[in-house]
């Protein structure tokens, strides 16, 4: 099975460089993809310098121009995306700081834990515990992880 996903990734790489409905399908197959899906890494950057390209010079085909249209959805996913990631990276930086702020450095498993979450319901929990909770409590809780969420 894995080689068969693997040769079907590959596929849906592939036809994402052609053109016409062969590239419309693929557009339509990629946005169908989950998003933790390798083939969004690999493909997403390019797709989307190529379309910020078309886009930038005006559309010469109505062939560019749909594709300059179907892909708006996945400019605004991309932008959304990265909005959150940065919203996640700002809550755990303020939870280090506010931690440190209080109770002096963090301990570095403690600080890999608040860095990797990207959750931002448990990122917020965990700021509000670190400006408000003991230092034990917040320790409990960030050792615990995200599914031991403290409110």
């Amino acid at each position: 099975m894995p080689a068969a996903r693997a040769s079907m990734h590959l596929a849906l790489l592939m036809r994402l460089m052609g053109g016409g409905r062969v590239l419309r399908e693929a557009i339509e197959d990629f946005r169908r993809l989950p998003e933790d899906a390798s083939e969004r890494d690999i493909a997403l950057g390019p797709l989307l310098r190529f379309r910020a390209e078309v886009a930038q010079r005006g559309p010469a085909t109505p062939e560019e121009e749909e594709f300059v249209m179907t892909t708006q959805e996945l400019v605004e996913q991309f932008i959304e995306q990265g909005r959150t990631q940065g919203v996640a990276q700002g809550m755990a930086q303020a939870t280090i700081e506010l931690y440190e702020a209080r109770f002096g450095p963090m301990p570095p498993p403690l600080r890999l834990a608040v860095e990797a979450i990207r959750d931002l319901p448990t990122l917020r929990a965990w700021l509000l515990l670190a400006g408000t909770g003991t230092r034990e409590a917040v320790h409990e809780a960030l050792a615990a992880g995200p599914s031991e969420r403290s409110s």
